[in-house]
């Protein structure tokens, strides 16, 4: 990603706990020992200029520096979760300033922080200064009375929300989610042991604590194998097949009100990302309401959000693994002149000749004098496009050019507002909004118009088995 461990600690930490990458290089070296006045390369003599976690090159500027020696390393904060009405925000703009040690001060309410804008309009601290006599948010001398067990909705969604609310449209509410409108926290389905290993359920995408995978009560397991006692149990009308092949989750989330990032598009050099409500759903009601893709995951049938990302990258012919192009390489281009064929005021990467244009530029150096990339290809809506035996553009299916696939578990629908309370017809029927439900595949075609898929597709059901599922026969 071309971004060093120093950069990341201090522009992603926010939402990160502090320990583990925020204090210690990946030999088990702090970054630096305030004691003995050493970074953890002097302890395994590794060149810094080489090594992630203390390089001064990040995202193409190699003057962006690891100065660990003051910036101290981020620990672990227990008050993130533990403390009610934490200073998330300001811990935020403490990293951002390069005051990582200070962090868990400054989220505590201990200091006086002076806050300035940086260059994408981000609060950062300019200046921190530490004082254990206010009280505002902890009291020091009685902060064991102030600790909470059971940690807040509140300061899980100080992190979980913004993710949330981009990435799949989330919106934590009484009237948008049952379980919340039933009384129950996050905690109630991701309850955490001595270890701090929260219960997790499993997702196609996520690849963190897979060992965790599954540890959390699942829908059958409060509704059906009553687990959860209060936990009312289902009774639906129609075919136990139902149960077998489609997830609950399916059903009981059958749309979104709050607009996610659907398409990033980085073939400019800047992530240019568009919302569902630039591409809404053609059944949809109004453009802020969307509804899951369809797609198969262990048997059964789940709802996603799906990403398309539309990106340069450098082809390994041997593996066919293609290595995305840094953005800074991308900026730095002498680029091509390009249309906006789609009339939304942002040019776009397109038509064969802009990517033919594209690629062969690609075969130029960067500002060192290295390759840009030894075989440059287009990696967007299901495929890779490069330059062929002939310089023209041949187009190719390839996994990395998929849509990436979120699972969406959260924002349940009670059985009222679910699919399937009005019977067979909410799906079997004609013009069914399940099985002819459109997705996105690809945001413009050759002339700018977007490219849509049928649920139906995706699933691999044939047609013959689709006539039937529609009860045209």
């Amino acid at each position: 990603m071309d971004k060093s461990s120093f950069f990341y600690a201090q522009n992603c930490g926010a939402c990160h706990p502090g320990g583990g990458w925020g204090e210690f290089d990946r030999k088990g070296n702090l970054y630096y020992n305030e004691e003995t006045k050493k970074f953890g390369y002097e302890l395994s003599g590794d060149d810094p200029i080489l090594d992630g976690d203390y390089t001064s090159f990040s995202a193409g500027n190699e003057k962006y520096g690891a100065p660990w020696d003051r910036s101290g390393v981020s620990e672990a904060d227990c008050l993130i979760c533990h403390l009610k009405g934490y200073q998330w925000k300001q811990r935020g703009a403490a990293l951002r300033g390069r005051f990582l040690k200070y962090g868990p001060s400054v989220g505590a309410g201990w200091a006086t922080v002076k806050l300035v804008q940086d260059e994408a309009g981000h609060l950062k601290a300019d200046l921190v200064n530490i004082d254990y006599t206010k009280k505002e948010v902890a009291d020091f001398e009685n902060l064991h009375l102030q600790i909470v067990r059971r940690p807040s909705d509140e300061n899980c969604w100080s992190c979980h929300a913004f993710y949330g609310e981009r990435k799949k449209g989330y919106d934590w509410s009484l009237e948008t989610d049952i379980h919340k409108a039933k009384g129950m926290d996050c905690v109630s389905c991701h309850p955490g042991n001595k270890e701090h290993n929260f219960a997790k359920g499993n997702s196609l995408q996520q690849t963190v604590r897979d060992d965790l995978d599954n540890t959390m009560n699942s829908c059958e397991d409060c509704h059906y194998k009553r687990k959860d006692r209060k936990a009312p149990r289902y009774r639906h009308p129609f075919s136990p097949k139902h149960m077998r092949r489609i997830a609950c989750q399916t059903c009981h989330l059958p749309y979104r009100s709050v607009p996610a990032e659907l398409v990033y598009d980085q073939t400019s050099g800047d992530t240019q990302i568009h919302e569902t409500s630039k591409f809404p759903s053609p059944a949809g009601l109004t453009p802020e309401i969307w509804y899951p893709a369809l797609r198969e995951l262990k048997g059964k049938i789940v709802p996603v959000k799906s990403a398309i990302a539309i990106y340069w990258g450098d082809l390994d012919e041997k593996t066919n693994v293609v290595r995305p192009i840094p953005l800074w390489k991308i900026r730095d281009l002498k680029k091509p002149p390009l249309k906006d064929d789609n009339g939304d005021g942002i040019p776009e990467v397109n038509s064969l000749d802009e990517i033919k244009s594209f690629l062969i530029a690609l075969r130029s150096k960067d500002r060192f004098g290295n390759p840009i990339a030894s075989l440059p290809v287009l990696i967007k809506g299901g495929f890779l496009y490069r330059l062929d035996k002939k310089g023209g553009v041949e187009k190719i299916g390839h996994v990395q050019a998929q849509s990436i696939d979120l699972s969406l578990n959260h924002n349940v629908r009670s059985g009222s507002l679910s699919i399937g309370t009005r019977g067979c017809k909410d799906c079997h029927i004609r013009n069914s909004p399940f099985f002819l439900r459109k997705e996105l595949a690809d945001p413009y075609d050759e002339k700018g118009r977007p490219i849509y898929i049928e649920a139906w597709e995706r699933l691999g059901i044939d047609k013959e088995k689709l006539s039937r599922l529609l009860f045209e026969q």
